[in-house]
Formats: C-alpha cells, sequence, structure tokens
C-alpha cells in the first residue's frame, strides 16, 4: 500500500469523523449541518480513491473497481457543492444563496451520475469534465471568502476570514498538484492531509465561534500530534511483538485500548501545557499568573486590594494593556471605576450606557467579547429590513459595543453576587483583534468569580464590624448616660432653684445660659443613646407614599412662612418592607435639615417618590423606590461631602452630627442606601433608595403643595394625637 493509498483512508475516517461529531450535536445549527455534508462528501470521496487504489493494487478487476471509479467521480462532483453550500450558509445564510446552493447541488448529482454510470467513467474526458466542474466550484467558494474578506468591517472577522480563505487555497492548491502524480511527475501526494488538516480548522472554527488566533491552532495541531505519535507508541510496544498469533494480538489490542483510554486524558493535559510552554510562552505565564491569582486572592477580604492584586498580576504578564474594575455605586445609578491599569477609561459608567452589558448578564452570559458584538452587528445589519425586532436588536448590541468602548474593553466579565451584577472586570490587548483563548477566558471567569464573591464578603464584614461597634458603643452610653445625666440633673436643679425670681442683668442671663447648656448635653447624650443602642425594628409591607404623607402632615405646622413645600408623589409605587415609624424618623430630619440650609431666605423643599422605572437600566441589580428631599439653599461644598455622614461631624454651630448617622444607620437596616447629590449655590438633594418588593404600574404624578402646606384632602390623612405627640417629642431629640 503506497504513501497516496494510506493518505486517502486516513482523510476518509477523519472527515467522517468530523462530519459525526457535529451531527451528533443536540440543537445543531444549520451550518454544522452543512459542514457536516460537507464533511461526509469529503470522506466519501477519499474511501472511494482508497477502494480504487486498493483494488487495482490487488489486482482486482470487474464490476467492485467500477464500482470504486464510479462512487469517486460521482463525490467528486458533489463535494464541491456541499463546500459551496457550507460557504454560503457559513458567510451569510440567506435565502437567495440557499437557493442557488440547491440548484448547484441538483447539477452536480445529475453531471455526476451522467459520468459515473455511463462508459464516460473510464474515460479521460469523463474525468476531465468532472475535474473541471469541482475545480472551478471550488473556486467559486474560495472567491466568496475572498470577497466578503474585502468587504468585512471589522477587523477580527477579517483575520479570521483570511485565515479560512488561505486554508482553503491550500487545500485546493495541494488536491490539484496531486494530478500530477498521474502524469508521473514526483511530486509528494498532500492533498488528502492539508484537506484533513483544514476540515479540522473549520470545525474549531464552528465549534468555538472564535478563531483565538493562528498561534492557538497551530498549537492545538501540534499537541494533537504528539499526543497521537505518542498513543501510537503504546499500541506498537504492546502489538507489534505477537506478529502472527491472532489471539494474542486480538488480546494486546484490548489491552491497548484500555491502555490509551487510561492515559489519553493526563497525556492530553500534559502535552498541551508542555507545548504552550515550549512555543507559546506569554500564554503559559498568563495561565500560570492565573492559577496563581485564585489563591492569593483566598485570603484577601478588601476589594480594593484585590483589584490591586489581580490589576498588577495581568499587567505583569505582558498580555492586557487594559484592565479595569468597576463597582456597583451606592450614590446613584450606575458603576463607579475603582481601579485601572493603561489608559484611563470613563471614571462611571451610568445606569443607561450600562443596560446592555445587564441585560446580558441576566440573560446569562458570563463574558462580553468585542470580536463576538462586532460579528453580530455585521449580521444585524444584514437584516434590518426584515423587520422592527432586528432593528432593535441591532440598537442593543451597538449600545453594548459603545459601553465595552467607553470601558476600554475588549472582554467584560460582569461581577455577579448573589441575584444582582455588583460591578465589572474589564480586559484588552488592543495588539491583536482576538487575544485571549478559550482556556484562558476560562481562568479569568473563575478569577471574576472570585472577586464578586470578594464584594459580597466585604459587604457582610462591613455589616459584622458595624454591629460590633455599635455593641461597643452601646455599652458604653449606659454607663456614659448615667455617669452625664446625674451631674446635669445636679446642675440644672441648682442653677433653676438659685433664684425663685428672675434675676436682672448678667447674672439672669449666666443662669439661663446653664439651664440652655444643660438642656443641650443632655438632648446630645439622648441622641448619642438612641444612635448606639440597637434599633428596634418592626417590619412590615410599606406604602411609602402613605408614610411621605403622613410625616408631611405632621411636620407641616413647623415649616415657615416664606418657605414652600411641594410634594411629588408617584403613583402605584411597590410596597417596601420596612418599619414605617424609623422612615418616618429619616424624612422628619432630612426636612428639619433642609429648613436650617435655607436660613432665613425664602425658598423651596422638595419631596418627591420615585418607582422602578426610574432604573430601568438596572432591572439586574434590583428594583428599587426612591425618596428625594431637595432645597434650593446653598449647597454644601464638595470637600465637606464625604463625611456628612459620619457621626459627630457637624457644620452647625450647636449640631451634635449624629442626625445623618442615624438617617443612614436607618436606611441601611432596611437593605437600602442614603446619598447627598449638591452644589454650591444650587442646593441639595437627599436620595433615599430603598428596595421594593413589588413592580411598578403607572408612571409618577406630580402634586404641588399650596401655599407652603398640603391640605387633608390632597393627603388623605389625619393624624392621632398620640402621633403627633409622639413626633414631637422624637423631633426635639433630633
Amino acid at each position: 500500500m503506497d504513501i497516496r493509498t494510506q493518505t486517502a483512508l486516513l482523510a476518509s475516517i477523519v472527515a467522517t469523523a468530523l462530519g459525526l461529531s457535529l451531527v451528533l450535536r443536540s440543537g445543531r445549527a444549520r451550518v454544522l449541518t452543512a459542514y457536516a455534508i460537507f464533511a461526509f462528501a469529503a470522506g466519501a470521496f477519499y474511501l472511494a480513491d482508497f477502494l480504487r487504489s486498493v483494488f487495482l493494487s490487488g489486482g482486482l478487476s470487474g464490476w467492485p473497481v467500477r464500482v470504486a471509479i464510479g462512487v469517486r467521480l460521482l463525490s467528486a462532483a458533489i463535494m464541491p457543492s456541499a463546500a459551496l453550500g457550507f460557504f454560503l450558509e457559513f458567510l451569510g445564510g440567506q435565502s437567495q444563496g440557499r437557493r442557488t446552493t440547491r440548484r448547484v447541488a441538483i447539477f452536480s448529482v445529475v453531471l455526476g451520475l451522467a459520468v459515473a454510470v455511463t462508459p464516460l467513467a473510464t474515460s479521460a474526458v469523463g474525468r476531465a469534465v468532472v475535474a473541471v466542474w469541482s475545480f472551478g466550484t471550488m473556486l467559486l467558494s474560495l472567491s466568496l471568502l475572498v470577497r466578503r474578506v474585502r468587504r468585512s468591517d471589522s477587523k477580527t472577522e477579517r483575520a479570521r476570514l483570511t485565515y479560512l480563505a488561505i486554508g482553503a487555497a491550500a487545500a485546493l492548491l495541494f488536491t490539484a498538484l496531486d494530478g500530477l502524480t498521474t502524469l508521473g511527475l514526483p511530486f509528494p501526494t498532500l492533498g488528502p492531509v492539508v484537506t484533513t488538516l483544514y476540515l479540522f480548522f473549520l470545525a474549531q472554527t464552528l465549534l468555538r465561534l472564535r478563531l483565538m488566533d493562528l498561534h492557538e491552532l497551530l498549537g492545538k495541531v501540534a499537541s494533537q500530534t504528539v499526543l497521537a505519535v505518542m498513543l501510537a507508541a503504546v499500541f506498537l510496544v504492546l502489538t507489534a511483538w505477537v506478529k502472527g498469533n491472532t489471539s494474542l494480538y486480538l488480546f494486546n489490542t484490548v489491552l491497548a485500548a484500555f491502555v490509551i483510554g487510561i492515559l489519553l486524558e493526563p497525556l492530553r493535559a500534559k502535552v498541551e501545557a508542555q507545548v504552550v510552554q515550549i512555543f507559546f510562552r506569554e500564554r503559559s505565564e498568563l495561565l500560570k499568573s492565573l492559577a496563581a491569582l485564585r489563591t492569593r486572592l483566598a485570603n484577601v477580604i478588601d476589594p480594593g486590594e484585590a483589584s490591586e492584586i489581580i490589576l498588577d498580576a495581568l499587567e505583569e504578564t505582558r498580555r492586557v494593556t487594559h484592565a479595569s474594575v468597576y463597582l456597583l455605586a451606592e450614590d446613584r445609578p450606575g458603576f463607579q471605576r475603582l481601579n485601572f491599569r493603561g489608559p484611563e477609561p470613563v471614571p462611571f459608567l451610568d445606569a443607561a450606557a450600562a443596560r446592555g452589558l445587564l441585560s446580558a448578564a441576566a440573560s446569562g452570559q458570563k463574558a462580553l467579547l468585542q470580536e463576538n458584538l462586532e460579528r453580530r452587528i455585521i449580521e444585524m445589519r444584514t437584516r434590518t429590513a426584515e423587520g422592527r425586532r432586528s432593528r432593535e436588536e441591532l440598537k442593543r448590541t451597538l449600545d453594548t459595543r459603545n459601553a465595552l468602548l467607553s470601558l476600554k474593553s475588549a472582554f467584560t466579565v460582569p461581577l455577579v453576587g448573589g441575584d444582582r451584577v455588583v460591578g465589572f472586570l474589564n480586559l484588552w490587548d488592543e495588539r491583536v483583534p482576538e487575544a485571549f483563548a478559550s482556556d484562558e477566558i476560562a481562568m479569568v471567569l473563575e478569577v471574576a468569580e472570585r472577586l464578586a464573591t470578594i464584594v459580597e464578603n466585604s459587604k457582610l464584614y462591613e455589616r459584622m464590624r458595624e454591629r460590633d461597634r455599635l455593641a461597643a458603643l452601646g455599652e458604653m452610653a449606659a454607663g456614659l448616660a448615667h455617669e452625664i445625666r446625674n451631674p446635669l440633673g445636679a446642675i440644672k436643679g441648682a442653677a433653676q432653684c438659685l433664684e425663685p425670681r428672675p434675676r436682672a442683668g448678667e447674672e439672669g442671663e449666666f443662669l439661663d445660659v446653664i439651664v440652655e447648656e444643660v438642656n443641650r448635653l443632655n438632648g446630645v447624650v439622648t441622641q448619642f443613646l438612641d444612635y448606639a443602642r440597637p434599633l428596634k425594628q418592626s417590619f412590615g409591607t410599606v406604602d411609602i407614599n402613605e408614610v411621605v404623607g403622613r410625616t408631611i402632615r405632621l411636620i407641616q405646622n413647623e415649616i415657615p412662612g416664606r418657605l414652600a413645600l411641594v410634594m411629588e408623589l408617584g403613583e402605584n409605587l411597590p410596597a417596601v418592607e420596612g418599619d414605617p415609624e424609623q422612615l418616618k424618623q429619616v424624612l422628619i430630619n432630612l426636612v428639619q435639615n433642609a429648613i436650617q440650609a435655607l436660613g432665613t431666605a425664602p425658598g423651596t423643599i422638595r419631596v418627591r417618590t420615585r418607582g422602578p422605572e426610574r432604573f430601568a437600566d438596572l432591572r439586574a441589580s434590583g428594583e428599587f423606590v426612591e425618596i428625594d428631599v431637595a432645597d434650593d439653599g446653598p449647597g454644601i461644598p464638595p470637600e465637606q461631602q464625604p463625611n456628612i455622614f459620619v457621626p459627630f461631624f457637624t457644620t452647625k454651630q450647636k449640631g451634635t452630627g449624629l442626625g445623618l448617622a442615624i438617617c443612614q444607620r436607618i436606611v441601611k437596616s432596611h437593605g437600602g442606601t442614603i446619598s447627598v447629590q449638591s452644589k454650591v449655590g444650587e442646593g441639595s438633594t437627599f436620595v433615599v433608595r430603598l428596595p421594593a418588593v413589588a413592580p411598578a404600574g403607572a408612571p409618577r404624578v406630580t402634586e404641588p403643595v399650596r401655599d407652603g402646606t398640603p391640605t387633608p384632602s390632597e393627603l388623605g390623612l389625619r393624624p392621632t394625637r398620640r402621633e403627633r405627640a409622639r413626633d414631637r417629642r422624637r423631633r426635639s431629640r433630633v
């Protein structure tokens, strides 16, 4: 058996195996079916070529040789039409292309049968007609690839198609050169080998949907070749020495199969690792760094420290030119940049820009690759005329790509904690279009999962620290209250008893100062106790509009006439889970702060509620109800804003600095956030955001409160005398 016959058998077996591997896949796409037909046609052609050579070399004649020649000619006529059908489906799958494929396939079958079952099969004319038809159809398929390369707008897609076109040209060239051997020219038979490699190349491209880079493909071919040689050596060692002993040969063959089955997986892992380490050093270093990161992150609890470790490790591999980490912002809808390496990306990704990324994460995508988005955009642009749904999908895909560009990312991994997206890990190597192989992407996904766990654990750790700190503070507060209040009571009583009649002049003023300061110090102690003691909460389903309405009704008499109070309530807001009394305390404090900020100048205080439609872009992060308390006062300087929720920080002459700290504690205990948005000279807005327990209904409507005071008919509520007395006592403490 010569080398041509052996390579034909090899090509037949491999092509058939590749076709079967795709046919057996569940839920396969149309393009995979087209590839399987192409592979089966190639397998049939080389099998017929193998049988023809075997029959002729064995001295056979008659109908076996005639059947082998006929099948070879028929498959030679069908194979190019199968290739054309595959490439038309691969490059677009349009209905016009499918009609063309059917027509070419019908003509190929008719031509093949006309030659195979007639005397033309044994004539040079018949073989020449089939050869010209096959070669011309293959050239047409190659021209389709070349034309798409020229028309492609994506660098990644252009590189991918260029590799495919080069491989197709090589397979076609070496197959044509095989014909020289029939003329007696001493040219090696390489057509079956090159065609087999190209079929494997196509299968990898289809299954992985991306052509990582040429080096990775070469690495896979090299590792598979080394693995095949090693396994063949095992088989030869166990079977070559038995020679003519048939029973022993069969036994050793079965034994060799068992040994190969046992060694296959560990050998494959070892061989691939060694090939990567020898031929692709940078990729090997990246895999080692990613594997080491999983160990280094095991004992890290701080997201900032974790991001430093991850970005530094990625930068040291020199496989990443851009890297960044974004985390969910607490003060506004969107994601705040935590850390980055390389050129600076946007400092904040707002909710509108993140919509596509969050939708992808909600649909279960673990990573977003820019080359996949580019490919999808090209596909959708050819289908925009098909309907409104295609145009909307194209717009969403373009928005997602623009978000990646603003993040300076070609590979983005959503950090999912619990049931929401808590951030993004972004990578990009701008030197190559497809920088990361599949195994590298899998390792990055594991690192991103560790980072998401760290982010979630850090929040739990902060809550535990806050709980422990407040427990210690509560113990100290109990003793402090006893040690301070008793002397304060004595001082105040003595000052009030010094003279039953009011004193005139400085003496009377001094006594008034003593009593006033004692009362203020007693209020500080009371407020300190309120902050330190554990919250006694009674949670239930709460209507935010009802809480806001009752609160405004309670404090309406304290609003100075120079100030206008405007209330804007959203309609059909979803309920929240919370304690209405504590939420009242938060609102009272915020409104009183707004009154104090406005001072003696006229102004407007606006209390507004908004529903989940305000956060439609953050659906993947949950739904919220928002309460805004805004004023048009002097605003808060930027340098003071980071500290306003810190206990005992105050800008008031007689403030305690605990009011906003208590508000923040209450809101956090409800699972929400409180933040401030302020500009000097334009006013301040305090935003309370609480998680909703039901979807929103209709959009909100606004209700201005007339003359600065809401009427009972507008609120539809009337607090009881006990409620008014209780809230007056609470306001006196705040």
